[in-house]
């Protein structure tokens, strides 16, 4: 694997670097941009939504991953249900309310995907991204390896929500299948609900 391919997991020195990152790749996507529709302020407000989920969920629960440089980000959460600290859930009401009026959509996409997740065990593909000016080199499958391993070795399936139609050749590459489409209402754009079985 070449050297700028070093994936590691995300720890909480990475944070600001990554967040910024990760903002930058979903800048232009189609969910944040419904959701956050102020082209001016939505840098600013993806980076610190991110800034929140990776210090507060992605990083203590231990499965999310970058790369040495950390300009892409694969974000995990595991089959099991875990407690988010009292820290963590002070910083997600200080965000939602930071977000008015844009907490109202975010909230009405998870519902849409939360109605449609499958109930079976598996680890679920929150996000992944990198950021723009090193798009197409290869971080995105180097930082996917790691957890799409684990999920082999113990025989787990995976799970996301593609909110790019052309992602979807992506991600079936690397063993994912379309089940079906989300529709995100009101007015919201559709997302792709992906399985992959082990391999």
């Amino acid at each position: 694997m070449p050297s700028d391919h070093e994936i590691r997991l995300l720890t909480q020195a990475d944070v600001p670097q990554v967040a910024a990152a990760s903002a930058r790749a979903f800048y232009d996507d189609p969910l944040q941009v419904w959701a956050l529709p102020d082209g001016e302020t939505r840098l600013e407000l993806l980076t610190r939504i991110f800034a929140v989920i990776f210090e507060f969920v992605a990083v203590p629960l231990g499965i999310s991953y970058t790369d040495r440089t950390c300009s892409t980000a694969a974000i995990w959460l595991p089959p099991e249900r875990h407690p988010i600290s009292p820290d963590g859930m002070r910083a997600l009401q200080q965000l939602d309310g930071t977000l008015r009026p844009a907490g109202a959509r975010y909230q009405a996409a998870q519902r849409a995907m939360d109605a449609v997740r499958p109930p079976q065990r598996h680890y679920y593909l929150q996000g992944l991204g990198t950021d723009p000016p090193l798009q197409g080199r290869g971080l995105a499958s180097a930082a996917l390896a790691p957890m799409l391993a684990r999920c082999d070795e113990e025989r787990a399936p995976a799970y996301l929500e593609s909110t790019k139609e052309r992602n979807v050749p992506f991600y079936e590459h690397h063993g994912f299948a379309v089940m079906g489409t989300i529709d995100v209402p009101p007015d919201g754009p559709r997302l792709w609900a992906m399985w992959r079985d082990p391999r």
